[in-house]
């Protein structure tokens, strides 16, 4: 027998230590070659074993009831350590690693991967095993997942940011960006209460939205998260007028707790006789109203059409001061239960006040002079303006002067490439590069007429006791139960079977979660 070359006996080694049979297997046909080179060589029993190991081994896979997600990531892995070998032994000079077929992910690893995908996923996610489950239930996960989606918030529409469209008596529509420029997919959403009912989005907090819907009688006050397809009703307060009502929702710090607010109502006050302007709260843990003192109560009056502002810990409306005939800025406390006016940016021009909004952490004002021009101003504190946007060059609308919509234009959220996504109000969508001073027309597919525009981050947030699932989400898995373990589906065959098509449906989700969590480690591996 020839001595065996030394670059050859490193390679035996290596294979041995990852896989002896294989070793076994080449030596075998070494000898067999050398006494006959003619002879074909038969199927080994070796063969044989492995092709009932690898029909073990998809058994094991398609037992998802109770398998941990890691168990699928080390199959991938053995997989790819065998391929590895293989390709050793057909190119001399590809290197062969070593690895651990017992490696297990941490858990703080697995939890951090989690925490950076979208809720929708993370809702599905829940049914893949019960630690998954009680991971993506757990309060102190929902919370870091939320503030990790605040510090992206209207900073990329292909992140953690939706626009909700709503339709006059007709359903909600979603936006989500696409990859074609300057265009965006509307998909209706499963929410059937405001179907074919007047209803408005009073406001928005880490992803839950405060609607009043019109139901023919007092009205609905609802709280709804499109992530995670949840919603729930809140008692009306006395006196309540459905969709003419002024309210808002914002977080309070203090008691970490959502704060739903009732502010006196213009309409009220001109249509209702006998109106008493009040303020009142509802904390969604107390589940109950109560009246500030009437002594904070603001003598001013908020449009039922407007939608309130949540940032930095307060609630802002745009108002009219009734003595001066101009807009105000009035912000509520959410800790303190304070209303007080904030001073307006500087203004030399006699200015008017469009609109305010939320644009990421600061609070955003329209400045502008009708067939004039358009200056956006932004603050975190509530004193020191800042100028992001100067403009009068609009653009051009065949068989309209574009300088007629000046007032109406509304900043929504940041574009991946910087530029400023801005509303028409109600009738289209524009991006401004204020690098450049352009404006470029943005498509919505599937959308041709809404009366609102709101964003909203996405969220794990629940609505809290007594919420609703809708129908999208029990079927789409976020509202299915964990499967049953090995000993009870082995006592009830005929329900395993009938659930097949689940089975094959969450070994699909864990093979599909194996590849990505496997991916990010491995790429913190070659960074490291």
């Amino acid at each position: 027998m020839p001595i065996q070359p030394e670059e050859d006996r490193d390679v035996s080694t290596l294979n041995q230590n990852q896989k002896p049979n294989l070793v076994t297997t080449q030596n075998m046909s070494d000898v067999t070659a050398e006494e006959d080179e003619t002879t074909t060589q038969k199927p080994m029993p070796l063969q044989e074993e492995e092709e009932e190991e690898e029909e073990e081994e998809e058994e094991e896979d398609r037992d998802v009831s109770t398998q941990n997600p890691n168990r699928v990531i080390n199959q991938n892995q053995n997989q790819n350590q065998n391929q590895n070998m293989f390709d050793g032994r057909e190119e001399e000079d590809e290197t062969i690693t070593p690895q651990n077929p017992n490696l297990e992910i941490p858990e703080d690893i697995i939890t951090d991967i989690l925490k950076r995908l979208p809720a929708k996923s993370l809702v599905r996610f829940r049914c893949v095993c019960k630690p998954w489950d009680s991971l993506l239930t757990d309060p102190t996960f929902i919370k870091s997942h939320l503030e990790r989606n605040r510090s992206l918030f209207q900073s990329n529409l292909k992140t953690n940011t939706r626009l909700i469209l709503a339709r006059y008596c007709d359903t909600l529509l979603s936006t989500t960006d696409s990859e074609a420029k300057n265009v965006m997919q509307a998909e209706e959403l499963d929410f059937p209460l405001v179907k074919n009912l007047p209803y408005y989005v009073k406001g928005h907090c880490d992803g839950l939205l405060c609607l009043v819907i019109n139901d023919g009688e007092e009205g609905m006050l609802v709280i709804y998260n499109p992530s995670i397809q949840q919603y729930r009703k809140l008692p009306s307060p006395a006196g309540f007028r459905s969709t003419r009502e002024a309210i808002g929702i914002g977080y309070d710090k203090t008691k970490q707790d959502y704060k739903v607010v009732r502010v006196p109502s213009n309409y009220c006050r001109m249509k209702v006789p006998g109106y008493k302007p009040k303020v009142e709260v509802l904390e969604l843990k107390s589940n109950t109203w109560r009246q500030i003192p009437d002594e904070d109560t603001p003598p001013y009056f908020v449009e039922h059409i407007f939608q309130a502002t949540e940032v930095n810990g307060g609630l802002y409306w745009l108002v009219e001061d009734h003595h001066t005939a101009r807009c105000v800025i009035l912000r509520f406390d959410l800790a303190e239960e304070k209303f007080r006016v904030i001073a307006p940016p500087p203004d030399e021009c006699s200015r008017s006040i469009a609109w305010i909004g939320p644009l990421k952490d600061w609070l955003c004002v329209v400045h502008t002079r009708r067939l004039s021009d358009v200056h956006v101003w932004a603050t975190k504190d509530d004193m020191t303006w800042t100028r992001i946007i100067t403009t009068s060059k609009f653009p051009k609308i065949p068989g309209r002067d574009p300088f007629m919509d000046s007032f109406r234009y509304m900043p929504l959220c940041y574009t991946e490439k910087g530029a400023v996504l801005m509303s028409v109000r109600g009738e289209r969508f524009l991006t401004f590069d204020h690098r450049n001073n352009v404006f470029e027309h943005v498509a919505i597919l599937g959308a041709k007429h809404w009366l609102q525009e709101t964003l909203y981050c996405e969220s794990l947030v629940s609505p809290g006791v007594g919420v609703h699932q809708t129908e999208a989400a029990r079927t789409s898995g976020s509202g299915v139960n964990l499967l049953p373990g090995d000993d009870q589906a082995e006592e009830d065959d005929g329900e395993a079977e009938g659930s097949s098509s689940v089975l094959r449906m969450m070994a699909s989700l864990k093979r599909e979660l194996a590849n990505l969590l496997a991916c990010t480690v491995g790429l913190r591996n070659a960074q490291g």
